[in-house]
């Protein structure tokens, strides 16, 4: 990393906790004058009729960070029997991007790292190679994959 970089990297920082503490602020602000409202509103109200509801915040959307696509959260397990079921579908040696590639998505990388080191810990799978930089760790299929998955 060069100096440039460095500052770059640095001002880029610097930036994004400006624009957070300017939400903290501008949510705070919201909030006490939604607090105001209530107690101004509370000695006005009649019983019958109920205090007007606050509006909420509206945020500016976080610089330089990518929107999550909106996909479901899975149940518990629901990507290891997934992982399972497409192994069959997979070369003898493979990646995580030929298991992606026969899923239809791309699921976390830390959620499929873990079930790719289950299915290995468990015996499923042996590491062919350790992933280094872009180049992503390889598998073999070992002991019992392939199979329906429906054991589990």
């Amino acid at each position: 990393m060069t100096h440039n970089e460095y500052e770059q990297r640095k001002r880029r920082l610097d930036e994004q906790l400006r624009v957070g503490i300017e939400w903290l602020q501008t949510a705070h602000r919201q909030q006490v004058e939604a607090l105001n409202l209530l107690w101004t509103n509370d000695s006005e109200v009649d019983a019958d009729r109920p205090a007007a509801e606050p509006t909420p915040a509206v945020f500016p959307p976080i610089l330089d960070q990518p929107q999550a696509p909106g996909r479901p959260r899975r149940r518990a397990w629901e990507l290891y029997r997934e992982v399972q079921g497409v192994l069959a579908k997979v070369p003898e040696v493979f990646d995580r991007n030929h298991v992606c590639e026969q899923l239809g998505y791309e699921p976390d990388r830390g959620s499929l790292h873990r079930t790719l080191e289950q299915l290995t810990d468990e015996g499923i799978l042996a590491r062919e190679s350790w992933g280094v930089g872009r180049t992503p760790t390889r598998y073999r299929k070992a002991g019992n994959a392939g199979r329906s998955g429906a054991e589990t």
